[in-house]
């Protein structure tokens, strides 16, 4: 049977990535080498790097596979990641050479996704219902509260949700996950036209009209050069009273200190699962002590119990790669 080796940082994340049941399916169709690698570069790894078919990868290797450490795997037929992408592993010179010879690569992301879709939906739901403002006045309070008097504009009933950058993974499976609801969904996107974006049950719009209309916004654009800042002053003072802004794509995409300038007068709402620049945020930023900001810790992505998810997904993939099947995730 092929051979397959185990690389990730910390060793112990495939103990989280993999259940019994997958370790089964996969030990069925490979030997598996599960001495995890952690460097690529240690010293007496020779013997197993030669007789390496596949490579199962998980993130934070100490190194990247550079040209001359894939020259030792001269069997490699595929990369396998439960990660966001499997070429993060290469370095440039060794990622061409892995597309000259063929090398089969598959990734996790848009396993990865689904848990923060799921986030960002029920984050929606929460918003629109102002269950955080309730829980804080019931806490606070410590008696009835008459909910029609004071949540005279709650519920999801008719409330218009905008995503940035829908055509993203996530947020096309967000899309799907609003369907079963009773809200406009707005959708920004360059790559969809008008009819793909109905598809979803979305309308598409530019970005200006989504801050203006949606009740509650929800961020999915990647960090890039040219999105750096890219949600300013501008879009934040567009925002309609009591909207809410959801952020769980990257914080560099937004001007931070647009955000809090325009969150310090109480007009909008915010739930950010990343920040910038700081991730962790720093002790002294001022979002920490904002009624009208909810603060997670990078959560969104998989966790828990989630990450089988993506283990199984690498054991689908690496069984397509070792029968010659198609995979669902190439690269």
């Amino acid at each position: 049977m092929p051979n397959v080796i185990l690389t990730m940082k910390p060793a112990n994340l495939v103990d989280k990535l993999m259940n019994d049941t997958q370790w089964d399916r996969l030990n069925a169709v490979a030997d598996v080498d599960r001495d995890v690698i952690e460097d690529f570069h240690a010293d007496g790894l020779d013997d197993r790097l030669a007789k390496a078919d596949y490579i199962f990868s998980g993130w934070g290797p100490d190194a990247r596979i550079d040209a001359e450490t894939l020259a030792k795997m001269p069997n490699l037929k595929g990369i396998a990641a439960a990660a966001g992408n499997a070429w993060r592993l290469l370095t440039p010179e060794a990622l061409e050479e892995v597309k000259k010879r063929g090398i089969l690569m598959s990734n996790s992301g848009y396993v990865n996704g689904i848990p923060v879709a799921e986030y960002c939906m029920a984050m929606i739901l929460m918003a629109n219902k102002d269950f955080f403002r309730a829980e804080r006045i019931y806490r606070e309070r410590r008696e009835y509260i008459n909910r029609e008097v004071e949540f005279p504009t709650a519920g999801n009933y008719l409330k218009t949700v905008g995503l940035v950058t829908a055509s993203a993974r996530i947020g096309r499976h967000l899309m799907t996950l609003l369907k079963s609801y009773r809200m406009r969904v707005l959708a920004e996107s360059r790559s969809m036209d008008a009819e793909e974006t109905a598809s979803y049950g979305a309308t598409k719009v530019d970005l200006e009209t989504l801050f203006r209309e949606s009740d509650v916004i929800s961020v999915h654009t990647p960090s890039l050069p040219a999105t750096k800042g890219m949600i300013g002053a501008k879009y934040f003072k567009m925002m309609k009273d009591g909207a809410w802004f959801i952020n769980s794509a990257r914080g560099a995409v937004v001007d931070a200190d647009a955000m809090i300038a325009e969150l310090k007068t109480g007009r909008i709402n915010a739930i950010l699962d990343v920040t910038d620049p700081d991730e962790p945020l720093s002790a002294d930023s001022p979002l920490w002590d904002m009624p009208n900001v909810i603060l997670t810790p990078h959560i969104a992505g998989s966790e828990g119990t989630e990450l089988q998810g993506m283990g199984e997904n690498v054991v689908n993939e690496l069984t397509h790669m070792i029968k010659g099947e198609p995979l669902e995730f190439g690269e």
